[in-house]
């Protein structure tokens, strides 16, 4: 399975991770100054957005991959497993 975001689409996410880090964790003004200046980095339009957006899909698809299931052949025989399993076999 692929699934890629698009920079809009990571923009909304981080946008609602950092409310929910903002709104619900007990943080200093300088703590929450420097999520916001985070934020303020990877706002549609500037190139840490771009950047970042890359990272996550990275990050994003490989825990897709370690944790989907698919079918292998091990000692001639169709086994199920996930990547590090497969890896093993």
């Amino acid at each position: 399975m692929n699934i890629i975001l698009n920079p809009q689409e990571v923009a909304t996410v981080i946008s609602l991770f950092t409310a929910q880090i903002l709104d619900g964790v007990d943080l200093s003004e300088e703590g929450k100054q420097a999520i916001r200046d985070w934020r303020t980095e990877r706002v549609p339009g500037r190139e840490g957005l771009d950047s970042f957006t890359d990272d996550f899909n990275d990050a994003l698809m490989g825990h897709i991959e370690e944790s989907t299931r698919q079918r292998y052949v091990k000692a001639g025989r169709v086994a199920f497993g996930t990547a590090s399993e497969r890896a093993r076999a």
